[in-house]
């Protein structure tokens, strides 16, 4: 009888030799030094590269990085899960591999941790492209505190592309078509990726338009503060439902040693002048204490959307 481990090999390795695996994988490699280009770029405007990554090149490369695996990883996703259990069962092979003396909780628990080695293997390839090529770009060396943020990001993104890869199984395994399954994975991706935040920008200004004239300085005032809490308050919420928005903000914090620690202007906050970002530095344990609300919900959709995939998949067999 075959083992979990047996399936999860074969699932492997079907899904790395895939073309569209390695089209995708390509794909994103090549932006991903694209991105490095551009932070080359911006680097040597000025700015002299000198032995320890300071907070700036961090910055600069966590930016893009952070931008390229937002769309990266969902993508990653959903293309491995969107005809995991659907694809099979219209080509006749889910029926045939069930044939053979293999369980259908083996069956699919194989194909969860073959597919979930290949995403990691994906993100990992592409995050090495990324920052190994900004390190050569730019000469520098990363310190500890660079490279444990770096690894905890890394972290973060497979996580990111395992709950998409949830979403895209649990879809495919209710589905009957490829084609429903494509096009409702690729709905929810956009939804999240671009409907929402639109959204919450339309309620934002419908709700709390921020009136500036012209030429106008930004000075303090208690109405203005409270405005820019609520703005911020109104946004988060809205986006919140989204995956998205959590990876968002668990990378840009875990990548930051340096955060606003709100915005004062110079002289005080009755000095009527305009408005500065006041900074602090932060520990990596502060980072983390920021944003494992935000990494727990993550791991949740990946979790639930995997057991339920599991549930239906195995009670598919008395119907």
């Amino acid at each position: 009888m075959a083992s979990v481990s047996v399936i999860a090999s074969k699932e492997f390795s079907d899904i790395i030799r895939s073309k569209r695996f390695i089209i995708l994988l390509s794909i994103f490699a090549l932006l991903m030094i694209a991105a490095v280009a551009s932070t080359y770029i911006s680097a040597t405007q000025g700015i002299a590269a000198p032995t320890a990554m300071p907070r700036g090149f961090l910055l600069s490369v966590a930016s893009n990085l952070t931008s390229m695996m937002a769309y990266f990883a969902p993508i990653l996703g959903i293309v491995l899960g969107v005809d995991a259990v659907s694809g099979e069962r219209e080509k006749g092979t889910l029926k045939m591999v069930l044939a053979q003396p293999v369980f259908r909780d083996t069956f699919i628990n194989g194909k969860f941790l073959g597919t979930v080695a290949a995403i990691s293997l994906a993100v990992c390839i592409a995050f090495l492209v990324n920052v190994g090529g900004s390190i050569i770009a730019l000469g520098i060396t990363p310190t500890g505190d660079d490279a444990a943020r770096l690894f905890l990001f890394l972290i973060i993104s497979i996580i990111y592309a395992v709950a998409y890869y949830g979403i895209a199984i649990l879809i495919s395994t209710v589905s009957k078509k490829t084609t429903v399954s494509v096009i409702a994975s690729i709905m929810i991706w956009a939804v999240f990726t671009f409907i929402l935040p639109i959204i919450a920008t339309m309620v934002v200004f419908s709700i709390t338009p921020i009136r500036i004239q012209p030429g106008q300085n930004m000075t303090i005032t208690p109405e203005l503060r409270e405005e820019i809490r609520r703005r911020i308050t109104i946004t988060e919420t809205v986006n919140m439902f989204t995956p998205n928005y959590h990876f968002n903000r668990a990378a840009n914090n875990i990548l930051r040693a340096y955060i606003g620690a709100g915005f004062m202007p110079e002289g005080g906050a009755t000095s009527g002048r305009p408005l500065q970002q006041a900074i602090r530095a932060v520990s990596i344990i502060e980072s983390l204490a920021m944003v494992w609300p935000n990494i727990l919900v993550i791991a949740l959709i990946a979790v639930f959307t995997l057991i339920a995939t599991y549930m239906l998949f195995v009670r598919q067999e008395t119907r």
